[in-house]
């Protein structure tokens, strides 16, 4: 289990008996997040970017550096060859994990880029931000695809279903909404939230979605059959 804090630390621990296994010294950590195959720990930082580091020893193995902004967002691919960063300077990067050389920026949006992620093939990037959109694009060639404008709050949490066939987006407008991802036809806003939807996850077998709120709530949605 991994966690980020404003003490300027991330730590990791045992999920089965609480124990602290390491800590790693990171300023102000923004996101955190582990490669697919838990060998490798990714932490955003308020100070412009984004560190790589061994999970198992602590060393640090790279320092991605290029953002103007504070890094929000970080995400590994699939494959755990590249990763992702969303930052405060409305721009997403794609960095190689093995060498930190930086592959692509994805410029569009003109707000904070609050979240983002990988589709499950890796061949689609999905990002969240505070211009009230998400966008979708080519990971390969950074084109961009769609962009999911319906949110009248920013866009603070994004996630693709486990197939593939669908986006979910949370909002500060206290909606969560499910999303084609291929046409980008909108199939289900989900309302009840009282305060900014800050997490949104889909459920391993893609027939619930998981939304969190700052109304101090966790909720579980169906998705009708057929969407």
């Amino acid at each position: 289990m991994l966690t980020g804090s404003d003490d300027k630390t991330v730590k990791l621990w045992d999920a089965g008996t609480g124990a602290l296994l390491r800590t790693f010294a990171v300023p102000y950590v923004t996101s955190v997040a582990f490669s697919p195959d838990g060998t490798k720990v990714l932490t955003g930082s308020i100070d412009q970017t984004a560190k790589l580091w061994d999970a198992s020893n602590g060393e640090l193995l790279h320092t991605f550096e290029g953002h103007n902004g504070f890094v929000i967002s970080v995400a590994f691919s699939p494959d755990g060859t590249k990763v992702l960063t969303g930052s405060a300077d409305k721009t997403v990067k794609l960095w190689d994990a093995g060498s930190g050389a930086l592959l692509r920026t994805f410029t569009g949006h003109t707000g904070w880029v609050y979240s983002v992620a990988f589709s499950p093939d890796g061949s689609k990037v999905l990002t969240g931000s505070g211009d009230q959109t998400a966008k979708l694009w080519e990971s390969g060639s950074g084109v961009l695809l769609r962009t999911l404008a319906g949110h009248t709050g920013g866009v603070s949490s994004v996630a693709f279903s486990p197939d593939g066939s669908k986006v979910l987006t949370g909002s500060g407008d206290q909606t969560a909404k499910l999303w084609e991802s291929g046409s980008g036809v909108l199939l289900r806003t989900f309302e009840g939230h009282t305060g900014s939807v800050e997490s949104v996850a889909f459920l391993p077998d893609g027939t619930k979605v998981l939304t969190g709120s700052l109304d101090g709530t966790a909720r579980i949605w169906d998705i009708p059959k057929g969407l």
